[in-house]
């Protein structure tokens, strides 16, 4: 399991968790850094050291050439640890300092003959740290090794370790209380926004989440969350609407439908008028019926959508058999195709939808228009408009911007229930398309609705 999978699920604050995962990463740039630091400072410790032996060896070179006496040079040279070795690898001079030790062995000597050899010696008797020794060769073959104790180096990286060992931790803690404030800081914005949404009710949903004015994702996830409360509020205003409304549509058929029963129920009516009464409230009960379906089917189309089978209809066909349905039914009312696209056109849409569609605009344009009904069809460049038009008084012109709207009814109670129209909206929309609503130049009203090219 990852380290930020973990603090993930550990169900810490996230500033906590926050400021350890940035713990931990200052942390290991700490270590890196202060590693590199002192393996930096111990290199150039070390090429100091190497280059101050160079230096020295030129000069005893040189006091050798001028005189070959080993002792002479050694006494000349002010070396503390220096040893001068015949070609054989004998030690013919040494320095005080280093009594009965050899800088370099055998082997060594007979290396720097030919070129200078630098080496360390962990281990030399009155130097706890070592030194750091170079062997080179000298005039009449003889070779030369002087040494720089290693006590000096120790110490200085010793106190430089003490002061990383210290310094880091501090930089750590300072750095960890930094990212805690600005975690904090950076999540203010956030509880208050978790406070204000705390705070909001389904009751009031007008309240808005405060906005930081940044312009940054904090400010852009304030606004998405305002939209969202915006749209939510917008569709529980529409459902306790739809509630609202639903209730006044379903009291008074049922209030008839009772009444009616009622009247059924007396014992001085005779035969016929019973028959009556029971088909007036069979009637209301199909009114009924037909109200709750149509409400079923909105509340399926707001909760998860309706199965749309998709495929190519001819527009030709869609009116002819809208015609056909119509006079299967037996209604007086003329209805005729009036104008179609010369050439044909095919739409990509539901079959069983879209003659949904025209039945319940004819059957509105039949209970609330007046005159023949006409259907009509014209070609746009990625679509087909599909109009339904009557010859009747029209739509109420402060209606027609809600005519789609549900249970919107004018002041002539145009459209039932308020319904139909809906449904309508809701079937094409389904199918990709729009739905439009006017009143004609010459009189009437007009439905009509789009379906996208196949």
């Amino acid at each position: 399991m990852s380290i930020g999978r973990a603090f993930t699920r550990s169900g810490l604050p996230i500033r906590v968790r926050l400021t350890a995962v940035f713990a931990i990463i200052v942390a290991i740039a700490l270590v890196v850094t202060g590693s590199l630091v002192y393996l930096v400072f111990r290199q150039g410790i070390d090429a100091r050291i190497d280059e101050e032996l160079v230096d020295r060896q030129e000069q005893i070179v040189l006091l050798a050439r001028e005189d070959p006496d080993p002792t002479l040079v050694l006494a000349r040279a002010g070396e503390p640890l220096i040893q001068i070795y015949r070609p054989d690898g004998t030690p013919s001079a040494t320095s005080a300092q280093l009594t009965d030790e050899r800088l370099a062995d055998a082997a060594t000597v007979a290396r720097a003959l030919d070129a200078p050899v630098m080496f360390t010696r962990t281990h030399l008797a009155g130097l706890t740290d070592g030194v750091r020794v170079r062997a080179f060769g000298l005039p009449g073959g003889r070779v030369a090794a002087i040494a720089e104790p290693r006590d000096d180096r120790e110490r200085t990286l010793h106190r430089l370790a003490v002061i990383l060992g210290l310094a880091l931790p501090l930089a750590l803690v300072a750095a960890s209380v930094a990212g805690y404030r600005v975690a904090r800081a950076a999540l203010g914005p956030v509880e208050a926004m978790r406070a204000r949404a705390a705070a909001i009710g389904t009751g009031d949903l007008r309240d808005r989440l405060p906005v930081p004015g940044t312009g940054d994702e904090l400010d852009r996830l304030a606004h998405t969350l305002n939209d969202l409360l915006d749209r939510l509020q917008r569709a529980i205003e529409q459902e306790r609407r739809i509630v609202s409304d639903a209730s006044h549509e379903l009291r008074t058929p049922v209030s008839v439908l009772l009444t009616r029963l009622d009247v059924a129920q007396r014992q001085d009516l005779s035969r016929d008028q019973l028959m009556r009464v029971v088909g007036a409230a069979h009637g209301d009960a199909r009114r009924l019926a037909r109200l709750a379906e149509d409400l079923l089917l909105l509340a399926r189309i707001d909760q998860e959508g309706l199965p749309i089978r998709l495929g190519p209809l001819e527009v030709h066909d869609l009116l002819d058999d809208a015609l056909a349905r119509h006079r299967a039914h037996g209604h007086d009312r003329p209805v005729t195709i009036d104008r179609v696209i010369p050439a044909g056109a095919v739409v990509l849409a539901d079959a069983d939808r879209t003659a949904q569609i025209l039945d319940n605009l004819i059957a509105n344009a039949i209970g609330h228009g007046a005159g023949g009904i006409e259907l009509s069809a014209s070609l746009r460049p990625a679509e087909v408009v599909i109009e339904v038009r009557d010859h009747g008084p029209g739509y109420p012109p402060e209606s027609l911007p809600h005519m789609f709207d549900r249970f919107a009814q004018g002041p002539d109670a145009r459209g039932g229930a308020g319904l139909g129209l809906a449904i309508v909206a809701a079937l094409v929309s389904a199918q990709g398309g729009t739905v439009d609503a006017w009143n004609h130049p010459d009189g009437g009203a007009v439905a009509a609705f789009t379906l996208p090219l196949a």
